[in-house]
């Protein structure tokens, strides 16, 4: 293991197009880390025709999951009539798998650190590996206080709860955001924990509890089990957000003197606003224009 960092996108043929400006964008900006694309198995083809592929590797769900959750995955979305033969094996949604597929792909990569990303956010600037993490080696665990509203605190409580920690007296930190960095080990040693716990394979563990999320329980069990032991909390400050409906109102106005200003290395634009790739492309291309000037 190294001091590296692999960056890791789950994604799907809807986000297709979005990947591949991420991807684009990754070029684009010279970055050379090591990129692992975990796509459904039945997905591959489409993201295998993309034309930016430097250092990109790519996963499928049927490399990734174990065969009866890949299984339960394609089950998802099938007929009334065909779910009966899902009894006592429900199918999973893809919100899940997204999240099983992050937490799985230790196995997969050769370097300390992970860097998850979702399809929607781009880069504009060149990142490092050394951008992840402290002067003392630990991995940068990105955690804010400022921005927690009550849905994000109940996650959070939540996670807590599922790793058996007491919430009582506890700050409520909130670490869903984007790129989100992991360490290698302690991801491996928080499935362990969760399997122990409760006496079954992690990614059950994770289905038979209400609204468990991996970027809490992960920054939950960095702050409290491991005790910051190969992590160390920071404000992430790489990346400019457009989450809410409202940040959109100002995205075409101001995004690109905002790269020119406060000179972001990333760009998270919501996918679930709707946004189509063409609406904004131009101003990416606008923002890199800044960063080469």
């Amino acid at each position: 293991m190294t001091h590296d960092v692999t960056l890791v996108t789950p994604t799907f043929a809807k986000d297709l197009e979005r990947f591949t400006l991420q991807r684009e964008s990754i070029e684009k900006c010279e970055i050379s880390l090591p990129h692992l694309a975990l796509v459904n198995h039945e997905d591959v083809a489409l993201f295998e025709k993309i034309p930016f592929k430097h250092n990109l590797r790519i996963l499928s769900t049927k490399d990734v999951l174990p065969p009866h959750f890949e299984a339960r995955r394609l089950a998802w979305g099938s007929r009334r009539r065909e779910l009966r033969y899902w009894r006592g094996r429900p199918a999973i949604h893809g919100w899940y798998v997204q999240q099983f597929l992050k937490l799985a792909i230790p196995p997969f990569i050769e370097t300390e650190g992970i860097v998850c990303l979702d399809s929607d956010t781009l880069f504009v600037n060149r990142v490092t590996s050394d951008d992840f993490y402290a002067n003392d080696g630990r991995i940068h665990l990105y955690e804010t206080d400022d921005d927690v509203d009550l849905d994000m605190a109940e996650w959070y409580a939540h996670s807590m709860r599922f790793l058996g920690e007491n919430t009582t007296g506890r700050p409520i930190k909130r670490t869903t955001h984007s790129p989100v960095p992991w360490n290698r080990q302690v991801v491996i040693e928080m499935l362990a924990h969760i399997e122990k716990r409760h006496g079954m394979f992690w990614m059950d563990a994770m289905l038979s509890m209400n609204r468990i999320m991996e970027y809490s329980t992960y920054g939950a069990y960095a702050r409290y089990i491991d005790k910051f032991q190969r992590t160390t909390p920071v404000r992430p400050d790489l990346s400019l957000y457009y989450w809410w409906g409202e940040d959109m109102e100002t995205f075409e106005r101001e995004l690109v003197e905002r790269v020119r200003t406060m000179k972001p290395k990333t760009v998270l634009i919501n996918s679930s606003h709707g946004r189509q790739v063409s609406s904004y492309r131009g101003l990416i291309e606008q923002a890199w224009a800044v960063r080469e000037l």
